[in-house]
């Protein structure tokens, strides 16, 4: 996510959000790092042609997109790519216990040299190299367009940095075996690719995604199976009908604040359980158990991204009962 495009149609959308786009710079903290507005601009107008390609969908649908971003990371974003010291002091404060956080849960008994390893990896990436000549290689950092939380999208490159070394390692392992090198060929990403993981859905050549897709969405559709009619219902006015949850609230006769409260604890009720399942499922020709902490950690990343998943079917798999008592 380049904080330098130069796209023909940015000019129309700053002329057409330009009170809206006000709004989001405001809240993005642009003067804690010294950006001007319309770099973020710039970004916002990436992630939504990222998102709708071009050309952009009606005003509502585009700014409710734009309102869902995740403002203030996208801000620090573009303050890392311009090489502010403060942004980077931040990153590194906030975000290094994170990544070696997420490291250990997803090497597990690998050792907590090999976590390091992989977190510490991860920052020349994310700063971006210079290549041949001195020419700046695209960082991992122009790949956030602000759809999930950066901390978030930092765990799920590092999943998918883990599994390609796994990978890479049992080719090497296999290399006099001349079938297992053929079914192989290919399989390795393009670094760039790999830097989308849970943003890019159109990455067909993605084994991993092929692979992972089908098991999580088993899992999840089998999570939405056992909630609670209540539940249920709650998940469908919000997501489906995309009531608000004032909207929601007063069709359940609740305080807004229960109802965020108990929606919250749907989703973490269905994650726990999702994750359950794909930790013990039985997967591969040879029967091997469970997906392994990287492997779950992908599933949800990429189901972040324009994933087809039918939410409206899954729920109403069975009746709903907008009598029923309040769950969670």
């Amino acid at each position: 996510m380049s904080c330098e495009t130069s796209t023909a149609g940015l000019a129309e959308f700053l002329r057409a959000h330009f009170g809206f786009l006000e709004q989001l710079c405001t809240r993005a903290g642009t003067d804690r790092w010294g950006i001007a507005n319309e770099e973020i601009v710039a970004a916002l107008f990436r992630s939504a042609t990222y998102r709708f390609g071009s050309p952009l969908p009606a005003v509502d649908e585009l700014e409710t997109y734009l309102q869902s971003l995740h403002l203030e990371d996208m801000a620090l974003v573009c303050a890392l790519q311009k090489g502010s010291e403060p942004a980077w002091e931040e990153f590194v404060s906030r975000y290094r216990p994170i990544l070696y956080g997420a490291a250990r849960a997803i090497v597990g008994s690998g050792g907590e040299e090999r976590a390091r390893e992989l977190a510490d990896s991860l920052y020349a990436e994310l700063y971006g190299l210079s290549g041949a000549g001195g020419a700046r290689r695209q960082a991992l950092l122009d790949y956030f367009h602000g759809r999930s939380k950066l901390a978030t999208w930092l765990r799920a490159v590092l999943a998918q940095r883990h599994v390609d070394a796994l990978r890479v390692a049992r080719r090497t392992e296999s290399i006099g075996d001349e079938e297992s090198l053929e079914n192989d060929r290919g399989a390795q990403r393009p670094a760039a690719a790999a830097a989308r993981s849970g943003t890019d859905a159109g990455d067909a050549g993605d084994p991993d995604r092929a692979r992972l897709l089908p098991q999580f969405r088993q899992a999840l559709a089998a999570a939405l199976a056992a909630l609670a009619p209540g539940q249920r219902l709650l998940l469908s006015l919000y997501y489906v009908q995309q009531l608000t949850l004032a909207q929601v609230a007063r069709l359940r006769g609740a305080h807004e604040a229960t109802i965020s409260r108990q929606m919250e604890g749907i989703r973490r009720g269905l994650r726990q359980n999702v994750e359950r399942a794909l930790a013990s499922a039985s997967s591969g020709p040879h029967g091997r158990v469970g997906l392994s902490p990287a492997e779950i950690e992908l599933c949800f990343s990429y189901a972040l991204d324009d994933w087809a998943f039918d939410l409206g079917s899954a729920l109403s798999s069975s009746p709903f009962s907008s009598g029923s008592s309040e769950d969670g």
